[in-house]
């Protein structure tokens, strides 16, 4: 294989600035796929003032600069229709450019918002930071200027016509933080401006920190593989994304080896802004398979890949919960647990499917079997779309289940938690589902110390009902008693968790190598050989204390497991006759091994 080659030019255009931290924002939709993948800061759910306490940002490294960013003042919403094709001089890719924050000084839709504006918190007063803004409105005839007002120590503004803009940007330097560390960043439409709505926009944002003063943005040329740049699995026919991040480059050329780089065959030339191609996979078989991405001076290799026939085999996994899981608190989608899980399966394997079935809002009694019971003063319904029975009838080979709070928030008995999660695993047994559960995580319960002690108690449970399978979700998230979030993982309501506790979720969920007891399970099973179905028969069912077994097979081991998934009791040998009088009342699945193959009959012990 062709060894990587990357080349990185950094022009520093100040003397005496020193290298400039550099960090790069995303305004706009909460869709994934709007989101800047190699952006690190993409904000969306928290553009109106006062729903979050604020997102941490990132530099062009992936570091933490301890910068907080949080809306003070509300704009209206976001809108889609920015350029898609940006001047690549810009440095801003199209996944940044298409969409923006905005907002009226006018009537539109029978509200106004004068201004819109965030505040950069927790800065060093000793340093300088500079600001570069770029806003674009296609498809507009008037003019669509926008000013930008930054506050510290001083006051500056600028204006930029967002009007069918794909080439400019506008800056502001060297302002420093007032005495509390902190700038504030406000839109508003410029004097220009002839909308008759008065919009305003702001798509996207760079600002730089530096320890003098400087005339000049540094910028620079560079070209970087985000994706495949591990060794992936790629089935034949399949589409895939081809991801990079650059600036500085006009254009970038794809190229696919399936000799290990002895030869390539063109895929594209496309756009270096595009930032993703998507790839056909060709029908030829491989395993040392690779992309080439290059510019007219730097050329990457990806890690080799292996290239496999699709033979219809799926991995799939079905997420089911609440708002956690359904991506709110992240500032996109794009950080959250569960978007993050789904990106590193789909690039490991393409066999992987993740399905996302969560809701917000849902607690235990949401995701029940179709047709249970729900118990006399309970104001819940099952979501026969959304529950386990659906998860099912999707074909999970394992489903992951994430359930924060609000069980706890409503005062549902931890008794009552236990025994739904008792049927919902007893369905996911019958069905040869693999089940993990997350615990609770912190919520901001006040003065309500009964709603603090259930959730507490039901961590608790959680490890005692699914063990290994249990994920934890819970530990350093909350104080000492759990009862709040910190503030670090607050996202503002005491209830949501930040980008930074999704990371630590997506983190736990990888440890516990969920994907590949999957693949194990599946490929297992594909691999078994074919056999008669053996005659097995279980009497008396219900019992009170003796099981007899009648079979015909060479049964070589024989498993009872509780509704909860628990191993209770097993034999290798002596099946004709067993005392199941210690089991508790209740359903049993039984599990009999004949050679390779194991066959399931469910037990009622009265």
């Amino acid at each position: 294989m062709r060894a990587a080659i990357y080349i990185l030019f950094l022009v520093l255009l100040c003397a005496g600035a020193g290298a400039q931290e550099r960090v790069f924002i995303d305004f706009g939709s909460t869709n994934e796929d709007l989101a800047s993948r190699e952006y690190i800061n993409n904000i969306s759910s928290s553009y109106q003032a006062g729903y979050s306490n604020g997102v941490l940002l990132y530099n062009q490294q992936g570091i933490s600069t301890g910068i907080n960013l949080k809306v003070h003042d509300d704009w209206m919403n976001i809108n889609p229709t920015g350029t898609t094709a940006p001047d690549f001089q810009l440095g801003i890719s199209q996944r940044s450019s298409q969409d923006s924050f905005f907002g009226a000084t006018g009537s539109f839709n029978g509200n106004t918002e004068p201004t819109g504006g965030f505040k950069l918190r927790q800065l060093d007063s000793s340093k300088y930071y500079s600001f570069s803004f770029f806003a674009s409105r296609m498809n507009a005839a008037d003019n669509r200027e926008t000013t930008y007002t930054v506050s510290g120590s001083t006051n500056q503004n600028t204006s930029l016509n967002a009007s069918n803009n794909t080439s400019q940007k506008v800056f502001i330097y060297n302002i420093q933080p007032n005495a509390n560390g902190e700038i504030t960043i406000t839109a508003t439409a410029g004097i220009n401006n002839t909308n008759s709505s008065g919009f305003y926009y702001l798509n996207a944002l760079e600002f730089q920190i530096s320890n003098a003063l400087i005339s000049q943005f540094s910028t620079g040329t560079s070209l970087q593989l985000i994706y495949p740049i591990t060794v992936a699995t790629w089935e034949v026919g399949k589409t895939v994304p081809l991801l990079w991040k650059s600036e500085g480059i006009d254009t970038v050329t794809l190229e696919y080896s399936a000799d290990g780089g002895n030869s390539f065959n063109l895929i594209a030339t496309a756009p270096a802004t595009d930032s993703s191609y998507n790839f056909t996979v060709p029908n030829q078989l491989s395993n040392n398979a690779i992309i080439k991405l290059s510019s007219s001076t730097q050329i990457i290799d990806s890690a080799p890949i292996n290239v496999i026939p699709d033979d219809g085999t799926i991995y799939k996994i079905v997420i089911l919960g609440s708002s956690t899981a359904a991506g709110s608190g992240p500032s996109n989608q794009y950080n959250a647990w569960a978007w993050k899980y789904t990106r590193f399966l789909e690039q490991l394997d393409t066999r992987y499917e993740v399905v996302n079935i969560s809701q917000g809002g849902f607690v235990t009694y949401n995701i029940l079997p179709t047709g249970t019971t729900i118990p006399t003063g309970v104001n819940k319904t099952i979501d026969v779309n959304k529950n386990i029975t659906k998860a099912v009838s999707l074909g999970a080979h394992g489903v992951i289940i994430n359930l924060p709070s609000n069980d706890a928030a409503s005062s549902y008995p931890v008794a009552d938690q236990v025994n739904n999660y008792s049927l919902i695993t007893q369905i996911a047994s019958q069905n040869h589902i693999q089940l993990w559960v997350t615990t609770p995580q912190p919520r901001n319960f006040g003065l309500n110390s009964n709603q603090a002690a259930i959730q507490n108690q039901m961590v608790t449970e959680t490890y005692n009902s699914f063990g290994v399978n249990a994920v934890d979700f819970w530990t350093g998230i909350g104080n000492s008693t759990g009862n709040q979030i910190l503030l670090p993982y607050n996202s503002g309501d005491g209830v949501h968790a930040t980008n930074e506790a999704h990371q630590i979720f997506y983190e736990r969920l990888l440890l516990k190598n969920i994907h590949s007891s999957i693949k194990n399970t599946v490929d297992g099973s594909l691999n078994l050989t074919q056999i008669e179905k053996p005659q097995i028969s279980m009497y008396p069912n219900p019992t009170g204390s003796l099981l007899f077994i009648d079979t015909d097979a060479n049964i070589s081991n024989l498993k009872i497991y509780n509704q909860l998934g628990q191993l209770v009791l097993e034999k290798k040998s002596g099946y004709s006759m067993l005392n199941v009088e210690a089991l508790e009342s209740g359903f049993y699945t039984v599990h009999f091994q004949v050679e390779n193959e194991i066959y399931y009959h469910r037990l009622l012990k009265k």
